[in-house]
């Protein structure tokens, strides 16, 4: 009798196990804190009432508007309590991008990207390393005085003493060195860093609110192609771009779209006011001549495996290419690559070998809704790569 009791209770926890670990029973216990009102909360042997989790609280505040909220139930075998979902209607709808601009962004002060060793009589020597400065750090100041850029961090080492004060930011905060200059045989006052204050590039405008022109893009923060680091822009700007041609994607060769833009301001249709991890954000100067529709704002919990499409400029204006999501990733707080995505399109597939550098940003629709924003290519494979959720980029850019 105890042998029969023991194989039944391995039995018994073998099947619980297994159930546990079954991808249905995952994808409930790992569901976002907050889903969309048509996500499937029901699973084998994890149903609530009708199939369905039962509403268990559920509010309606005028001021809300067109966004309702309420608290879905799920229990086990329909009987035991198991995880309370919040179950969110937005409504937020913006204007599809897909347009290729031209980013540059100037940073706060100057950047350092590297260091070198300055001969001197006395040895080689390197002064910024010496004082503790790293790579990625910014230059704000120099003896109390504000450093704009390049230029005018070189007029003030030449107008310094041989012993300085530098005022820099790290991981955003202010910290200060004191710093003794190197003589190179030239009689020129070194520090032995190569420094920055500026970059650019060619990138996919993603989406923006109609009424107050915020923009968000690329899908990935700007940084420092040297060091990494992500940017700290005092000012920037984006500019319109036209494709010229195509390199195409070999091997472990990413591909990228080569282009032209200006970099002069005047010629601007929109400034950057925020650069993140999710991209980059800030105002256009007006939306009228974006003319790729207008999509509503999928919650990340409406993301599934199936067809889908992006929005992109590879040549000409803004056309859509088919895409298959292959891998969607549950995320209970903002992060990046919440969706793997395989291009499908036969046309851009002839064009670009797959995903290309500048796509990065081109918006995701599935369902008729906006889902997701391109951000990396798999350089082994380049006809795929990941997707985050255009939800958190527009929570973290879209005032």
């Amino acid at each position: 009798m105890k042998r029969l009791f023991r194989i039944i209770s391995l039995i018994a926890a073998a099947v619980l196990l297994g159930w546990y670990a079954s991808p249905q029973v995952y994808r409930v216990l790992h569901l976002p804190d907050a889903v969309d009102p048509n996500t499937d909360l029901s699973a084998p042997a994890l149903a609530a009432e009708t199939a369905n989790a039962r509403l268990v609280r559920e509010s309606g505040d005028e001021r809300i508007g067109s966004q309702t909220t309420r608290t879905a139930r799920i229990r086990l075998f329909g009987v035991l309590p198991l995880r309370d979902v919040l179950v969110s209607s937005s409504r937020r709808t913006y204007q599809l991008g897909g347009k290729a601009i031209g980013v540059i962004l100037r940073t706060e002060g100057v950047q350092i990207v590297g260091f070198e060793k300055i001969d001197t009589p006395s040895g080689a020597v390197c002064p910024a390393a010496s004082s503790g400065l790293r790579e990625g750090d910014m230059i704000v100041a120099l003896n109390g005085q504000r450093v704009f850029d390049s230029d005018s961090f070189s007029a003030l080492c030449k107008a310094s003493d041989m012993t300085c004060t530098l005022t820099y930011l790290r991981d955003g905060e202010p910290q200060t060195a004191t710093l003794t200059f190197a003589v190179d045989a030239a009689g020129e006052k070194r520090i032995g860093a190569w420094v920055r204050d500026s970059t650019s590039g060619i990138g996919t405008l993603s989406f923006c609110d109609r009424t107050s022109g915020a923009f968000a893009a690329l899908g990935h923060g700007v940084a420092d192609v040297d060091t990494q680091k992500l940017l700290a822009p005092a000012t920037g700007f984006i500019t319109d771009a036209s494709i010229l041609r195509i390199r195409k994607s070999s091997g472990e060769n990413a591909g990228e779209l080569i282009g032209q833009f200006s970099v002069d301001s005047q010629d601007a249709i929109g400034t950057v006011e925020r650069n993140t991890v999710f991209g980059i954000g800030g105002t256009l100067s007006s939306v009228s001549e974006l003319d790729a529709g207008t999509a509503e704002l999928a919650p990340r919990g409406a993301a599934h495996k199936g067809d889908a499409y992006i929005l992109s400029t590879v040549d000409g204006g803004v056309s859509s290419y088919s895409v298959r999501v292959i891998r969607v990733d549950v995320q209970s707080s903002p992060d990046t690559q919440g969706m793997m995505i395989e291009i499908t399109d036969p046309e851009l597939l002839e064009k670009t070998g797959g995903i290309v550098q500048g796509m990065s940003g081109s918006p995701l629709i599935q369902d008729g809704r906006l889902i997701g924003v391109v951000t990396h290519v798999f350089l082994s494979r380049p006809t795929r790569g990941y997707c985050l959720y255009a939800e958190w980029m527009a929570n973290e850019l879209i005032p």
